[in-house]
Order: structure tokens, then sequence, then C-alpha cells
């Protein structure tokens, strides 16, 4: 585990930047924190923020005014950060942020490899009799990636399929230049990228707001 400020944080805004990359998401500094604007249908605006100090942890759940505004943060929290935050609805608090050495792989078989058009995000799809069955993307800053939306349909987990996914991905990743994967994992997700080498970082728990969208 990382577990100095100066060692999470500035991982906190090589993962941001990816991931904003990924989702095709404009992101700017909000003091300590990240402003990601999102613009998904379960949420407008997320706020990101590698352990924040306590008035930086007030204000932005101060702006955490609405259902479709969301705040995540990294690192542990004390009694204080919880009493803040429990003013929020939380949406999890058991995913991790991980990191693992990215190195070059064959490509699996079956597993389709696609680019967009600047070559920075890479999207994987394992197809079963035409059906798609699971995907995933990563994006590629310098020598970072960040892998994203890693699924599997329901009919066809167990399969090994996410393990496929993300070694297509890991294939495309080293063959733009990565050598450090970074993500955030929910608690299944946690099990798949342990078995695969990857390793955790930090605690992350993300929350929402209770007023009335607008």
């Amino acid at each position: 585990m990382i577990e100095t400020t100066d060692g999470l944080i500035p991982l906190v805004d090589r993962w941001v930047e990816g991931w904003a990359l990924s989702r095709g998401a404009a992101r700017h500094r909000d003091g300590h924190a990240w402003r990601v604007d999102v613009a998904a249908a379960t949420r407008a605006v997320e706020r990101i923020v590698g352990r924040p100090t306590p008035d930086e942890l007030t204000r932005l759940v101060d702006e955490t005014t609405a259902p479709d505004v969301w705040l995540s943060v990294i690192g542990p929290l004390d009694d204080v950060a919880r009493a803040t935050l429990a003013r929020l609805d939380a949406v999890t608090h058991a995913e991790r942020m991980m990191t693992s050495q990215v190195s070059a792989r064959p490509l699996p078989a079956g597993v389709i490899v696609d680019g967009d058009g600047d070559g920075r995000v890479v999207h994987v799809r394992v197809e079963v009799d035409g059906v798609v069955a699971a995907r995933g993307q990563a994006a590629v800053v310098g020598e970072d990636v960040v892998f994203d939306r890693i699924a599997t349909e329901p009919d066809f987990r167990r399969r090994g399929l996410g393990s496929r996914v993300m070694a297509g991905l890991e294939h495309g990743a080293a063959a733009r230049g990565a050598t450090t994967g970074l993500l955030f994992a929910s608690v299944d997700g946690r099990r798949l990228y342990e078995s695969l080498g990857w390793r955790e970082v930090a605690e992350l728990g993300t929350w929402r707001g209770r007023g009335l969208p607008g």
C-alpha cells in the first residue's frame, strides 16, 4: 500500500488523466481535487481527490448537492472524514485503486482489439457465437495505461473471459508504450485483478449528493 500523500496524489492525478481520456470527458482542477464532466446516465459530474485535508473534504461535501454529483475519495479515512462524508449517500466504499506492471504479451485467441482515431484508447471484445460476451477499454497516457469498463455479460461469466480481455488490453497498451497499469476495482473485480498479479494501492469510496438535481 502507498501510505504517504506524496506517493498517492501523483498516482491519482495520472489515473484521472487516463480515465477522462477513456470516457471522452473534460477534466478540471478543483482545489486539491479533480472535477470530471462525466455526462453519464448515473452522474453529470464526479470530483476525485486523494487524501484531502479536513477543510478540503468539507468544501467538497458542501458542493456535492445532487444525486448526479459524485465525490470519490482515495486513501484511508479517519473518524472526522467519515462523519463529514455521512452527510452524503454512499455509492460504494469497498473499491480499491490497483496497479500492475504492463508488458508485451501475445494476443489471446478470439480477442478482438480496436483503437480509436488517435490510437490512445484501446477497445477489446470477446465474441461467443457472434455475441459480444466480454469487453473492456484502456487509455494510454505516456507510460501509463488506465483500464476501464471491464465487463463480462452475465450469461458468459466464469469462463475466463475477463482474463482474456485484460490480456488483450495489455497487449494493445504495451504496443503503445505503456509500462504501468492503473485501475479502480470493485469487490468482484478485485478477485480477477489479484489473480493476474495486480496489487492494491489505496482504499476508494464514492458518495453522491442527496438533493434533487437542478
